[in-house]
């Protein structure tokens, strides 16, 4: 990062309404004398050795006889409180303070935290605040140095990674937020000094880490508008009329004391026989907490053309998880994360990620390259919802499971034909497909992929890799040389017109196909649907299961083939 450019940037001044000279020294509007820092003195000034002069800024730029903001006056070592607020100057910002030393170091992010990870959001440091500081929410007068409204936005306690001095002096620093709102694991970082402008402001960019917080990069300013600390918003804060009704948002926090007195409420079941799911407010409304995960912003769609909200999902996983689990249980996973939702970017995670939740187990796998790297698999449906709240719309699973690693327990061909290629068509593939491995002995059944093709799958027992991906390629090969007219098992695109590729290459070690019932990251919210051979008789598409018409109430096809495994036809 010490070599990102820093890029031309308004310049925060919290709301200066008195016009001072340009010089070193000012006057207020009482005549009473002001000196002005440059913001290079005044981060100077927080390296003195004497704790007294890490608030000499603070009280420099104030009138305490017109503020009431409280006067600066260093504290004892505390908690580690950490506060954000939000403060409608010159340019609406949110003021982002972590206790260090007695202080509030402080800087002034622009656009409010992201919990998007790809984000990095401009954060200005300014000078430190006196810890009392933490709990002032009002108004500051016209005249004054930052003028304007003030909000408390969040409020919590910080856990630092390592030293947090030596972080702030490498520039790079990395820790744990338990607040109201902003939770998980941040990070702050120092722009490369050489690239300041002139007025030698302090720039550093702040960050969310990937974890189980993460999620839409403005959920949090969007959805929290009211204070944490009295329910209001910035408008009945400056007593002005509330134009949107919001002095006491339903979505904003209760006072303190009363968080602890929010009672749980139960969710309707999903169907009969499914465990009631405690909902959980937090003080905000804002999340539920559903087999012990919490889920942030429930109602918000990551499946917007269709509709489907991040409730939907909780629901959908909760009626097909006794039929999912036998599956997916213990499967090394490559996850397709869309923190945003379809038709946003998405990315494929393989491997552990620092603060994932403890719901989303590891294993550490020698890779074939020879690397070894931690692995993720689920146990039950508490690992399920965990990865959901991560933004997982797609788990594609490993041939064998994390205690037996060398030894595969499925075979997938998978059925993935070219555009020209009709659905019918490819049913009569997969149906070709099962009758060749019954010559062989074997026992096959399909899977609708969710996107545009069969899996036709062969639980095994008793081999091993080079048995599995050798019989897979041989059977693919010589269904191709019989009717080329209809197959080919050559991946180039170039070698598929007209035709339909029968994907073999799932069966080597490492390699993943999409899990059975698995949601896929389609604007329908279609998801990968095990059935029956005679149900494809009435089917016309590989998306014919969503989110939605399982939900309805759609019959889930009797499948039982995760629990008959059988062994390879010898060579």
């Amino acid at each position: 990062m010490s070599g990102l450019a820093v890029p031309d940037v308004p310049v925060i001044d919290h709301g200066r309404a008195d016009p001072l000279p340009r010089g070193r020294h000012g006057t207020r509007p009482d005549g009473s004398d002001v000196k002005r820092m440059t913001i290079h003195e005044s981060l100077a000034s927080m390296a003195s050795d004497e704790p007294a002069d890490r608030l000499s800024t603070y009280n420099a730029k104030r009138d305490f006889r017109r503020t009431r903001e409280p006067p600066g006056q260093v504290e004892p070592a505390g908690k580690g409180r950490f506060v954000v607020q939000k403060h409608a100057a010159t340019r609406l910002h949110y003021d982002f303070r972590l206790e260090l030393d007695g202080v509030l170091l402080s800087w002034a992010v622009t656009r409010g935290p992201s919990l998007d990870p790809a984000e990095k959001r401009l954060a200005v440091r300014t000078e430190d605040h006196p810890v009392s500081y933490g709990d002032f929410e009002g108004t500051i007068p016209e005249g004054s140095y930052g003028a304007g409204t003030v909000m408390l936005w969040d409020r919590g306690t910080w856990i630092p990674d390592g030293d947090p001095r030596a972080g702030l002096e490498a520039g790079k620093l990395r820790f744990h937020l338990r607040g109201e709102r902003m939770r998980g694991a941040w990070m702050l970082i120092r722009m490369r000094s050489a690239k300041l402008r002139s007025d030698k402001r302090e720039n550093w960019l702040l960050r969310k880490l990937d974890d189980a917080e993460a999620g839409e990069a403005d959920s949090l300013t969007a959805t929290h508008v009211a204070s944490v600390k009295t329910g209001r918003s910035m408008e009945a804060i400056a007593g002005r009329p509330d134009p949107a009704g919001k002095a006491r948002d339903a979505r904003a926090p209760r006072p303190a004391g009363r968080e602890a007195a929010a009672a749980a409420s139960t969710l309707a079941k999903t169907q009969e026989g499914t465990a009631s799911r405690a909902r959980t407010d937090s003080g905000s409304g804002a999340s539920v907490t559903v087999h012990g995960i919490r889920i942030s912003s429930p109602d918000r769609e990551p499946y917007p053309d269709a509709g489907v909200s991040k409730r939907d999902l909780v629901a959908y996983y909760e009626r097909v998880a006794d039929r999912m689990l036998p599956h997916l249980r213990e499967r090394p996973l490559t996850l397709i994360r869309c923190p945003r939702g379809v038709g946003e970017r998405c990315f494929v995670q393989q491997h552990a990620a620092a603060g994932f939740p403890d719901a989303i187990r590891r294993v550490r796998i020698t890779e074939t390259s020879g690397a070894e790297h931690e692995h993720v698999f689920v146990e039950d449906i508490a690992g399920i919802l965990a990865c959901l709240q991560l933004g997982v719309l797609e788990f594609h699973g490993w041939g064998a499971r994390a205690g037996a690693l060398e030894a595969p327990d499925r075979l997938v061909f998978d059925l993935d034909p070219d555009p020209s290629v009709s659905f019918g068509l490819v049913v009569e593939a997969a149906r070709l497909i099962r009758d060749r491995l019954g010559g062989d002995g074997i026992a096959a059944w399909p899977m609708l992929s969710g996107g545009k093709g069969i899996h036709v799958v062969v639980p095994l027992a008793g081999a091993d890799w080079p048995a599995a991906s050798g019989y897979a390629k041989r059977f693919a090969q010589a269904l191709a040389a019989d009717a080329p007219e209809r197959f080919t098992a050559e991946m180039a695109k170039a070698d598929r017109a007209g035709r339909i590729f029968v994907d073999y290459l799932r069966n080597e070690r490492g390699l993943t196909a999409v899990m059975p019932f698995s949601t896929r990251a389609k604007p329908a919210a279609s998801v990968a649907m095990p059935v029956g051979w005679d149900d494809l008789d009435g089917i016309d598409s590989a998306q014919a299961f969503t989110v939605a018409r399982v939900l309805e109430g759609a019959g889930l096809p009797a499948t039982d083939w995760a629990g008959a495994p059988q062994r390879l036809p010898r060579r």
